[in-house]
């Protein structure tokens, strides 16, 4: 009995010892596999934060140094810093959203008047007129307030409400309307061949030197066309610099001026014409009163000779009049240009080149012969001419064919200058002394002075001695 009791004993504190131990041993599994998983969590915490920081950190450096940054990996919770930072980047890239323009139109402003804006000496509609800008003339922008803009154009330095201006791209869109563009031959290119085509193998038409400015028809990929004295022709691209022109301002001072030189220009036609005809008119009564005097002197010798007869005398004062014709001839064809019917009054080549430039600035129409109002080449060098008496064709290859042919390295003031276009003669010019000529050029430049081999010139005529 005892021994069993004491076997039961055994097993059941035996068993409640091993259950015991078993609890004992979950409760510590349970507890360490709990302590291992905080562990990791507070580890991949502690990670993430220092992720964070270093994140923002490097958000705070971009920021400072303002450079754009690319968007942040970090998550979205911690993502504000780097995503205005990345908000802020197209800002930084583009900072002025109007579109790029020319550098020559950032600081140049266009007259949008529909015919001419005054400009002030203060930026107030009462202030002092100083001149004029005329619609697409350009000027320079030098500051902008409170709707006015400070500009400086030719000699004018002064303020026009900014509402008259276009500026920037608007001023750029303008600049084919308003502007002249010009080719200018490149420094280093002592001649360019300027052809009728733009090809290589084309005729060419003429040739011009460095630093000559014409005035640009059309702008293709490898030639450019170009106008050049009433004609047209084309240049390679590769030779030329081409830049935009555009009229200047006006002062009060040169308009003043310049109406006076028109005046000036309009007097001297009108006193050359009145002596002209004062010359012309002494020349017949010369004539005439030379002819009446020999006719009374043949009637006087008629009468006083009983012995000869009236047909001896008849034959003499045929023959008289014979020779004085053919002296009158001779003289009027000295100093006549063309063997016209114009008698010529004399002037010096000096005095015809001083005379034509008095024109200069006047504009130039095709197949007119107005000093004042309008002329071609060759109705330039006509009218100048005609106003002292010499009779020219107005045609350039026909006044090639009058006067004395002259060397072009002996070329006096007056003697006439021609350029071939391709094969021909086309353009006619006068030469005023050094190294110069005034002509009637193009309906851009109108008449004015060039240098004598601003194109290569081909021969020279003096119309004079």
């Amino acid at each position: 009995m005892r021994k069993t009791y004491w076997i039961r004993t055994a097993v059941a504190f035996g068993t409640a010892l091993t259950l015991s131990l078993g609890c004992c041993a979950e409760m510590t599994d349970i507890s360490a596999a709990t302590l291992c998983q905080e562990t990791e969590i507070a580890g991949i915490s502690l990670s993430l934060d220092k992720y964070y920081a270093d994140k923002q950190e490097s958000a705070e450096d971009v920021e400072l140094v303002a450079t754009p940054a690319p968007a942040t990996e970090a998550p979205a919770a911690t993502a504000v810093p780097a995503a205005d930072t990345a908000a802020a980047a197209p800002a930084a890239v583009t900072p002025n959203p109007t579109p790029q323009v020319a550098k020559q139109f950032q600081t140049t402003a266009l007259s949008i008047a529909s015919d001419y804006v005054h400009i002030r000496k203060t930026p107030s509609t009462k202030g002092k007129i100083l001149g004029k800008l005329y619609e697409g003339s350009a000027a320079k922008i030098l500051s902008e307030k409170d709707g006015w803009t400070k500009i400086e154009s030719g000699s004018v330095t002064g303020y026009i409400k900014s509402e008259y201006l276009a500026t920037g791209a608007e001023a750029e869109k303008l600049a084919d309307k308003y502007g002249t563009y010009y080719a200018k031959v490149k420094p280093g290119t002592i001649t360019l061949n300027v052809r009728m085509k733009p090809n290589t193998k084309a005729t060419i038409l003429t040739q011009i030197p460095e630093d000559e400015s014409f005035e640009v028809l059309n702008i293709g990929k490898d030639w450019v066309k170009i106008a050049i004295d009433g004609d047209k022709g084309y240049v390679a691209k590769e030779f030329v610099n081409l830049h935009a022109k555009f009229k200047k301002a006006v002062s009060i001072e040169e308009e003043k001026a310049e109406a006076r030189r028109k005046a000036a220009a309009e007097a001297a036609e009108q006193e050359r014409l009145r002596q002209l005809a004062e010359e012309q008119a002494q020349a017949s009564s010369s004539s005439s009163s030379g002819s009446s005097s020999s006719s009374n002197s043949s009637s006087q010798r008629s009468s006083s000779s009983s012995s000869r007869s009236s047909s001896s005398s008849r034959s003499s004062s045929s023959s008289s009049r014979k020779s004085s014709s053919s002296s009158s001839r001779s003289s009027s064809s000295s100093r006549s240009s063309s063997g016209g019917s114009t008698t010529a009054s004399g002037g010096s080549g000096s005095a015809i080149a001083s005379y034509a430039q008095k024109f200069v600035g006047n504009p130039y129409v095709y197949g007119g012969s107005s000093l004042t109002k309008g002329t071609d080449c060759s109705g330039f060098t006509m009218s100048v001419y005609l106003q002292f008496g010499y009779s020219l064709p107005h045609s350039s290859s026909a006044q090639a064919s009058c006067g004395t042919k002259v060397s072009l390295s002996s070329v006096q003031p007056g003697d006439l200058i021609f350029y071939k276009n391709g094969g021909s003669i086309g353009h006619v010019a006068i030469y005023i002394g050094g190294g110069q000529v005034v002509h009637a050029s193009n309906p851009s430049d109108g008449i004015k002075i060039s240098n004598m081999n601003y194109r290569t010139p081909v021969c020279a005529r003096r119309i004079i001695g």
